[in-house]
């Protein structure tokens, strides 16, 4: 079953019949071609069935040779054929062609290249022009659909089709050789590739493999059955013989394969190919300091994810007991993790909404890492913040009034310390300046006066909430007139046709343009007939409207357009209604009391209606509120006027955007008028207009639609200015006893008084936990701003030396250099190593201390572009092996497509010429052998390029990533190191030091059991490849 050379020989075949009687036809014979054209020009005739063929349809020897159609050459004996068929993958298909050229000197040797039942030009190929052939060459791909053109196969129809339905010719052909290439392809008995090979009839039958036995001893079945060596091509008798072989009884199965077996291990007969040796050379390469510590990240979370599935499945499982779904599920953070160690990547939502990974060059890294540490920095502003005011709120109803007057003021000097990037959010702001201000209302005597503002102090106050409340409402009326500015200029366009000022006739709303048509229609039924027939049963878009006639069909487009524009009419008085609303859009010390009141009720009456979130909220039954309130007998909140014009704006679109009936009135009928010459032109014209005016209408009512959900935000936005100034309430035991009597549940703002102390204390540990974690990223954000500056430091505040290698970067922003960083480690060592700054003595753990590189390797060549270290070393190793050979070739091997196409970008940007994996594979491969084109470089995924292809032009393989199987990678280094190869070949391998990649390659490298060669790992195993050493893992922990 593995690889061997050996030469193809002609078998002298049988004469092929030949056949003088050729059938001339008459008139009255019935076409039937491939094709469905009609005409009887060259035309050839079946000698059995009688009916016709297009010449050019069909691929003929000689006109005198007797003719069979495609149909009846499924009742003919097979052909008898000393030709051999070689199936192989797609990708090595035309490599067999050019190996043949290559060692076949006779002139007289014949190769066709099978692509389907019909050639390039779609004439069907007859079986014996195939059988007439020395080597037929195909692939796995063409096989799979050539199983329905067998006849046991054949997709039958009710009615007799029109045309020819072509055979495959290869099931007509008695092959004298079948030879699989890559024949592990053909291991599983369901799939159609399988299948196909198992019906040509052949004389012997020869596969080819170097992976025999990928998974399981059961991966041999295929190949057996394929061989139809019986009786073990059956699967209970094999099952029998490979029950055997796993519980250690070899002996049997050994017996009967040996007989059909044949392998010859390249290490046995390396010295006799004369293959010049191979050499092994590893890249160690470190991550930069901004992708280190995104993979810190990454590695913590991945190996987290790994654990919490290897629980759920077992750790003692083995890889070979998985199915596909399992072990793709678990391996899942691996294959992350293995990604971000040459080329970062997140999870990224592109224009179809599903989640991708997306690569990230280093500018692209910082940038992610900022925006991350950013939100990470407000999320934990935001529950100090409001800790700070729950707390507050806790005192007042303790009636501690002065420490809830501190509180609320050290919620607004949070507030003016972060007014940047990172600041409080305004809703918190004005939850704290409206209840200082209540607070001093209502309880003013009961606070110190040492801690009562002044009356300027006091204005200043109402002025900054009045400006934080309109900077609040103020995006959200931006995008009002936004939507305003548009549906304006779409209004008036429909305005237009109704009513124009160009001279234009206006669109006829009382009498539609359809009248005189369907009057026309309707005098000449018999010339209609046709149209009336497609319109009413063939396109069935009139169905259950009634319609049955021309007189019928107008009433109902007339009606259907009444609807239109009363509905146009209602929506626009709708929004006519809600123009108090957006015209008074400003700051609410400008509204007049008039304008106050109506904009309140508004807000009060859409929260009752729609914006409580407690109305979607479900009780132990799944029962919304308003669902329980209308079975209990009560009546829900009546609907406010942003419902009403909604319920408008749903009327419109259920009959404007009916697209089964209306398309009869603006497409069918339209379409028919322009295409009668005798028409009026008048009613064309007509027509035209009315399109004209649908369409517009729509874009109005899409402008409408937008505009309707812009004012709901608004209004909601006004809704949470009134919510966000509640606070914590205090829930009397009456109260409580009578919400149980009830069986309503507190809401989240009311608490008993026995609640208060517990409410306090986790609060004050939610503030405490919340300001530590605030700290640290903001640290963290001071690392990264370093990272990204780059510019000249500071010296050293310890030793005032300037850090020319590695300085320390503490969590205040202060840096060290690297020798007095790490004296100060060891003396932290002492005080459970917490250290402190010595300049601000902001005090931290020694694992916060985070590390800047200056120094760059000095012996890099200027690679141009900004990309990852990984491929930085790639393109250098690539400009060095071309600096020593000119014309290198270097086969680069990622399980990442991704990868390689971020490769390719940076070869391409260093002016060096590479191919990769494309629509045209085999011209890509040939473009790559030839010397005279250059190009240095071949891009390959592994799991297409690693089997079969020949690539002894290349002298060096690249290997980005440490590979898994070791199987897999000996077949990806077997493309340049095989027969053929006369000069030495290296492999080079890149190792990302400190990373799984690390690990990964120590483990594969020391196997010396061969477990991972033969997939026995269990996932206790997988998950120690997640183990760093004792330095790096310190790092991990965050």
């Amino acid at each position: 079953l593995n690889k061997k050379r050996e030469p193809i020989r002609q078998t002298e075949r049988p004469a092929s019949t030949k056949n003088d009687d050729y059938h001339h036809y008459d008139d009255a014979a019935e076409l039937k071609c491939l094709c469905l054209k009609t005409h009887r020009r060259k035309t050839i005739a079946c000698s059995k069935c009688r009916r016709l063929q297009h010449r050019e349809c069909v691929r003929t020897h000689h006109q005198s040779q007797r003719y069979i159609c495609a149909e009846c050459w499924r009742t003919e004996p097979h052909v008898e054929s000393g030709a051999t068929i070689i199936v192989s993958p797609a990708s090595i298909k035309y490599q067999w062609e050019s190996e043949i050229r290559k060692h076949v000197c006779d002139p007289s040797f014949r190769v066709f290249v099978y692509n389907g039942a019909t050639d390039k030009h779609g004439k069907w190929i007859s079986p014996t022009e195939l059988a007439s052939y020395d080597v037929v060459l195909t692939d796995y791909n063409v096989l799979k659909p050539e199983i329905y053109l067998v006849a046991e196969n054949a997709r039958t129809s009710r009615h007799e089709k029109r045309f020819l339905v072509p055979s495959t010719p290869l099931a007509m052909i008695r092959w004298w050789r079948v030879c699989l290439d890559e024949a592990q392809m053909v291991e599983g008995l369901n799939n159609n590739a399988s299948k196909m090979v198992k019906t040509l009839p052949a004389v012997h039958r020869w596969t080819v493999t170097g992976t025999p036995i990928e998974k399981t001893i059961n991966n041999l079945h295929g190949l057996v059955h394929y061989l139809d060596y019986d009786p073990y091509s059956s699967f209970p008798v094999w099952s029998e013989y490979a029950s055997r072989f796993r519980t250690g009884n070899a002996a049997p199965l050994l017996t009967i394969m040996v007989r059909v077996m044949w392998r010859t291990c390249k290490h046995a007969v390396l010295d006799q190919l004369g293959i010049p040796p191979q050499t092994e050379r590893i890249h160690y390469i470190r991550m930069s300091d901004l992708q280190s510590y995104f993979y810190r990240g990454e590695h913590f979370q991945c190996a987290q994810a790994f654990r919490e599935k290897a629980r759920k499945i077992g750790l003692s499982l083995r890889m070979a007991q998985m199915n596909i779904q399992t072990m793709n599920s678990l391996l899942e953070p691996l294959r992350k993790l293995r990604l971000d160690c040459t080329i970062p990547s997140v999870l990224h939502v592109g224009a179809t909404t599903l989640q991708a990974k997306k690569l990230l060059t280093p500018a692209e890294l910082h940038e992610h890492l900022v925006t991350a540490n950013v939100n990470d920095c407000k999320g934990q502003l935001r529950s100090v913040v409001s800790s700070l005011n729950g707390m507050a709120a806790v005192h007042i109803l303790q009636q501690s009034y002065n420490q809830a007057f501190r509180l609320y003021q050290a919620t607004l000097r949070w507030a003016d310390d972060y007014q940047g990037t990172i600041s409080v959010d305004t809703l918190l702001q004005i939850h704290a300046i409206h209840n200082l201000l209540d607070l001093l209302r209502t309880y003013e005597e009961d606070i110190e006066a040492s801690l009562k503002p002044t009356v300027e102090q006091i204005q200043a106050y109402e002025e900054r909430c009045a400006r934080l409340e309109w900077r609040y409402i103020e995006q959200y009326a931006s995008k009002v007139r936004s939507i305003e500015n548009a549906l304006k200029p779409a209004i008036g366009k429909v305005n237009e046709l109704i009513a124009p000022d160009s001279g234009h006739p206006p669109i006829r709303l009382d009498r539609a343009w359809w009248h005189d048509l369907l009057t026309i229609l309707e005098r000449d039924t018999q010339r209609h007939a046709t149209f009336q027939y497609r319109l009413f049963r063939e396109l069935n878009v009139l169905e259950n409207t009634g319609v049955g006639s021309w007189r019928s069909m107008d009433l109902w487009l007339v009606n259907w357009m009444d609807k239109i524009v009363e509905r146009r009419r209602s929506l626009n008085k709708g929004f006519q209604s809600l123009a108090f609303f957006v015209d008074n859009l400003q700051p609410n010390h400008l509204w007049s009391k008039e304008t106050r009141t109506r904009i309140e009720m508004l807000v009060r009456t859409a929260f009752a209606c729609h914006l409580d979130p407690a109305l979607l909220e479900e009780d132990e039954h799944g029962m919304r509120t308003e669902e329980r309130l209308v079975a209990e007998g009560q009546s829900p909140a009546p609907l406010c006027l942003l419902c009403v014009v909604k319920d408008i704006l749903n009327q419109m679109e259920a009959v404007l955007f009916l697209i089964k009936k209306t398309q009869v009135a603006t497409g069918e009928l339209h379409q028919y008028a322009k295409r009668q010459e005798t028409l009026e032109q008048t009613i064309v014209t007509e027509g035209d207009h009315f399109i004209s005016f649908l369409e517009r209408i729509k874009v109005e009512f899409k402008e409408y639609s937008q505009y309707w959900v812009e004012i709901n935000y608004t209004v909601a936005a006004y809704d949470e200015l009134t919510m966000c100034k509640s606070r914590l309430q205090l829930l009397t035991n009456e109260e409580h006893l009578e919400m149980q009597r009830t069986k309503k549940k507190p809401t989240l703002m009311q608490l008993l008084a026995c609640e208060l102390p517990d409410t306090l204390a986790e609060m004050q540990l939610s503030k405490t936990t919340a300001e530590r974690e605030f700290i640290r990223l903001k640290g963290t954000l001071k690392y990264l701003e370093h990272l990204g500056a780059r510019k000249e430091i500071d010296p050293c505040p310890i030793c005032q030396i300037v850090p020319d290698g590695k300085y320390a970067v503490l969590q205040c922003g202060h840096h060290l250099c690297s020798i007095c960083s790490l004296k100060m480690v060891k003396f932290a060592r002492a005080s459970g190593n917490i250290t402190s700054c010595v300049i601000c003595r902001h005090e931290q753990h020694v694992k916060d201390m985070q590390y800047v590189t200056l120094n760059v390797n000095s012996n890099v060549q200027a690679v141009r572009g900004s990309y990852s270290n990984k491929i930085l070393k790639i393109i250098e190793t690539v400009l060095e092996l071309m600096e020593e050979e000119r014309d290198v070739k270097i086969v680069i091997f990622s399980h990442w497509e991704q990868i390689l196409s971020e490769l390719g970008v940076a070869l391409e940007e260093n002016d060096i010429k590479y191919r990769q994996k494309s629509t045209k594979f085999y011209q890509s491969i040939e473009e790559f052998k030839d010397f005279s084109k250059g190009i240095t470089c071949l891009l390959l995924p592994l799991r297409f390029g690693s089997k079969g292809l020949n690539l002894t032009e290349a002298t060096h393989v690249f290997l980005v990533e440490p590979i898994l199987n070791p199987g897999e990678e000996m077949q990806a280094i077997g493309r340049v190191h095989r027969i053929g190869q006369t000069r030495p070949t290296f492999v080079h391998r890149f190792i990302m030091l400190e990373t799984i990649e690390a690990t990964i390659h120590e483990t594969i490298q020391g196997d010396r059991s061969g477990r991972w060669l033969s997939k026995d790992v269990t996932v206790e195993q997988l998950e120690q490849l997640f183990l760093l050493d004792d330095a790096t893992r310190d790092m991990i922990v965050l």
